[in-house]
Order: C-alpha cells, then structure tokens, then sequence
C-alpha cells in the first residue's frame, strides 16, 4: 500500500507542479524539468525491480526528453488543458516505447502496472492500452 500512496503521491505533485507552472508563467516560476525528470526516474527505481545504473541513466535521459516536451506542451497550449493532453499523449507513447526498450520484459510489466496505478490515481482514463 505504501507503494501505491507513494505513486500517486509523486504522480500528483507532478500533475500540481505543472499546473501551478502555468499559473505561475507571468512570474517564471517553472520547474525544472531536470528535477521533474530524477523524480520521475526515482519513482521507477522504487517500484521496478533489479534497475541496474545503466538502465536508470538511459530511463533518466528518456524522462528529461519528455519532461521537457511536457514543459513546451503546457507553455505552447497557453492554458488550455484540452490542447495539452493532446500534446502530451505522444509525448507519453514516445517515451514509453523509449522504456520498453531499457526494460526486461518482467520490468515493463511492473513499469506498466506502475504507471496504470498513477492514471487510477489521479482518475484518468485510459489512454494507453497493453
């Protein structure tokens, strides 16, 4: 369970922080997406098994591309959520084709699982299949 709090914990403040970014862009109080992209990393290091540093560095390389094309997806959809999922989903198919590609087979499974518990989290819906 503390596995599953922790997800939604992080998946939220991301959700939040890019939110609060966007409300924000008149003062330039952006995250970096450096951060954004260790966070995201280390919340698979917690919840895949057997990551080796090799793969941790090439899943890190994978979350700054897409969180800096989530960065650009929200200021270039100046507020409107709509346009930004639009723009984020394939960003998300992007990088996750990226993971499938570091991940064993039995890894993926657990990524997958790990990200379709932060969509419930959050109340999303499904918009990637398996």
């Amino acid at each position: 369970m503390k596995i599953l709090k922790s997800i939604a914990l992080i998946g939220g403040l991301a959700f939040i922080t890019a939110n609060v970014s966007a409300q924000a862009q008149g003062g330039k109080q952006q995250i970096d997406p450096q951060q954004r992209a260790q966070k995201m990393t280390d919340n698979v290091k917690q919840n895949v098994t057997g990551i080796t540093p090799d793969q941790e560095s090439k899943i890190l390389a994978a979350e700054q591309t897409f969180t800096k094309g989530m960065q650009d997806a929200w200021s270039s959809s100046n507020g409107d959520h709509d346009a930004m999922k639009s723009k984020m989903q394939p960003l998300k198919d992007a990088r996750d084709a990226q993971i499938k590609t570091i991940l064993t087979a039995d890894q993926y499974t657990q990524y997958q699982k790990m990200e379709a518990e932060h969509k419930g989290g959050h109340g999303g819906g499904n918009s990637s299949g398996n």
